[in-house]
């Protein structure tokens, strides 16, 4: 088993995540464009703000949003690596850090309990984010009830169909012709990036030289959320694999 552990490592996973990246090539380059857009807007603020001892909103929203960049990152990696069950788990830890950024820029008093250090809850933000975009609260219990809790219809391996039979998936390999049963999981790594995005866009869009999910209402300081024609495609088809998981969870184990 140690020479079989050792050869998936070195040699079946790179294969088999070069044929998941080839084969969700267009989303690949949408997940690509959406994190760049969101550390481009995070660097812009970084070069434009001199560093103090002082914390402030902005700059702790910068910190904890430069730090789910990454985990937006290893979780889409973890995708492209053939894995069912933990990619998600990272989507939500970066969405709740996301939202919690978005949280204390928007409202004093969050920030106020954020240097409390003990007092503040970071599900808070969630229930506040969800107030101004309605399927982050959707998305969050998702994430949470079946990926990160563990409860019977989430405690088996993931299987793979292999001659009529289902077998155990070990690790992320996946079989030649089978990439698209990641299908699900890649679009789920859109969604939550194209909704980082906007929260980085809300939050720091003074600094973004193009902004691809909101858009500034004229003569006023105010701005509304949109969606773009480049990421429509993604998104509606986002949503609608997340409601198909939504209503019929088994389907996508």
């Amino acid at each position: 088993m140690k020479k079989t552990v050792h050869k998936y490592i070195t040699e079946l996973a790179p294969e088999s995540k070069y044929r998941l990246t080839i084969h969700f090539a267009d989303e690949v380059e949408e997940f690509s464009f959406l994190l760049g857009q969101t550390i481009t807007t995070l660097q812009n603020y970084n070069k434009s703000n001199v560093l103090t001892p002082d914390k402030t909103p902005k700059s702790e929203a910068y910190n904890i949003m430069l730090k789910g960049t990454n985990a937006l990152m290893a979780g889409f990696e973890l995708v492209t690596g053939g894995y069912l069950w933990e990619p998600p788990i990272l989507f939500r830890n970066a969405l709740e850090g996301f939202a919690s950024a978005w949280d204390i820029v928007h409202n004093p008093k969050r920030f106020e309990l954020w240097e409390k250090e003990k007092k503040f809850n970071s599900t808070d933000s969630i229930s506040n984010l969800k107030k101004a975009i309605e399927p982050v609260g959707q998305m969050y219990g998702f994430l949470s009830n079946m990926y990160t809790h563990l409860s019977p219809i989430n405690a088996t391996p993931p299987l793979i169909e292999s001659d009529g039979v289902p077998r155990p998936q070990f690790f992320g390999q996946i079989p030649v012709g089978k990439e698209n049963i990641r299908v699900g999981e890649v679009y789920f790594a859109l969604m939550v990036a194209y909704i980082c995005l906007q929260l980085t866009e809300l939050t720091f869009h003074q600094y973004s030289s193009e902004l691809e999910t909101i858009q500034k209402i004229p003569g006023k300081d105010f701005v509304k959320v949109k969606v773009s024609d480049r990421h429509r495609k993604f998104v509606n088809a986002a949503m609608k694999h997340f409601q198909s998981m939504v209503d019929d969870p088994n389907s996508f184990i």
